[in-house]
């Protein structure tokens, strides 16, 4: 999304997924390339986000690829944290991640796809890094059957998000009162 500056024609094409084993919470950062160095940057921003509602990451248990790169390992070592992987072909070690990876992937495109077919003339596929924060910003605020949500497990809180400020993706939205531009 870009508000003001000169127009640009980079766009993000891939995102990496963290999600707590404990309280379920995903956490989604975009990335425009597979580098180490975006896949560092993602760590880092994820456990600021966790700083910032009061929890310390102390371990990562992740896929081979790019959690296996020394660039990954050795910031690991260097905040203190350990890191296990899955087996070769052994997805279903990590079944809570891929599951909630597989979760957000299909409620993002099912929100992007009724998008499209209600206003093709403005949402494109371009849009889907939206649609997939979106999809993680409506589970983790999304009460579970024991009435409280990921987001409250995550950081230990009592508050709940206020259900009637989610709407639905790609909705326009028209400012009536001139004052309000």
């Amino acid at each position: 999304a870009q508000l003001k500056g000169i127009l640009t024609k980079r766009r993000f094409k891939y995102a990496t997924v963290f999600v707590d084993h404990f309280s379920r919470y995903k956490y989604v950062h975009l990335q425009s390339t597979l580098t180490s160095q975006d896949t560092l940057a993602a760590k880092r921003a994820f456990e600021a986000h966790c700083r910032n509602h009061g929890v310390t990451v102390k371990q990562f248990h992740a896929d081979n690829g790019r959690f296996a790169d020394n660039t990954f390992i050795n910031d690991c070592k260097a905040q203190g944290q350990t890191i296990t992987y899955c087996g070769v072909n052994a997805h279903w070690q990590n079944g809570l991640a891929e599951k909630g990876i597989k979760d957000l992937r299909e409620a993002a495109r099912t929100m992007l796809l009724h998008a499209i077919h209600r206003w093709p003339s403005a949402v494109t596929i371009h849009l889907w890094p939206y649609a997939l924060r979106y999809a993680a910003y409506i589970f983790n605020n999304t009460p579970f059957k024991d009435g409280i949500s990921p987001m409250e497990n995550f950081s230990s809180t009592d508050v709940s998000a206020n259900m009637r400020h989610f709407h639905t993706f790609g909705c326009p939205v028209y400012a009536l009162d001139e004052r309000l531009q």
